[in-house]
């Protein structure tokens, strides 16, 4: 099986999480399996409050890279540098997945839902590539690509599904 990837750009704050996590529910209830990638864009790394679990023991030892599984669970973690998005990509490619959602990295080739939550995003649409479809309560027109309202979860959640299903 060859999981599909589909982004979901924005700016900070604009519903990102919010449209992943709906979007991760229609792939399960559905009987699909999503991974996601989630780009901490806000500069320095992601803040990590357990220190004292051997897993983060052994990064801080000097590992380069640490993983803790348990009963097919798992939890990496790297130096900065070491896993880009194509190398992430590259290991969710080796797990039994329908879609790969990533949430964030807007220069990224991959299709893409852009949010847009005031007229400063529109510019967006402009910048990202292949776009698929868009998240908004803003008018907007002369789009070819579906358009959804922020609140019409069952809306952009369908889409999705028939896109996966498109092959």
């Amino acid at each position: 099986m060859v999981a599909k990837i589909l982004q979901v750009v924005g700016y900070q704050n604009s519903g990102k999480t919010t449209v992943m996590n709906q979007l991760v529910k229609a792939v399960s209830a559905h009987d699909l399996k999503a991974g996601t990638i989630k780009h901490h864009g806000h500069g320095g790394s992601p803040d990590y409050t357990d220190s004292s679990k051997d897993s983060r023991r052994h990064f801080q030892a000097g590992a380069a890279i640490s993983a803790v599984e348990g009963e097919g669970a798992i939890i990496i973690e790297s130096e900065a540098g070491l896993a880009d998005l194509e190398k992430l990509l590259t290991f969710y490619r080796t797990l039994p997945l329908h879609v790969i959602l990533v949430e964030g990295y807007k220069k990224e080739w991959f299709s893409k839902i852009v949010m847009i939550k005031d007229e400063q995003d529109k510019k967006l649409l402009r910048e990202c590539k292949n776009i698929q479809a868009v998240i908004t309560d803003l008018p907007l027109s002369d789009l070819n690509i579906p358009v959804f309202r922020r609140d019409d979860h069952t809306g952009y959640t369908e889409w999705l599904i028939k896109w996966l299903k498109e092959g």
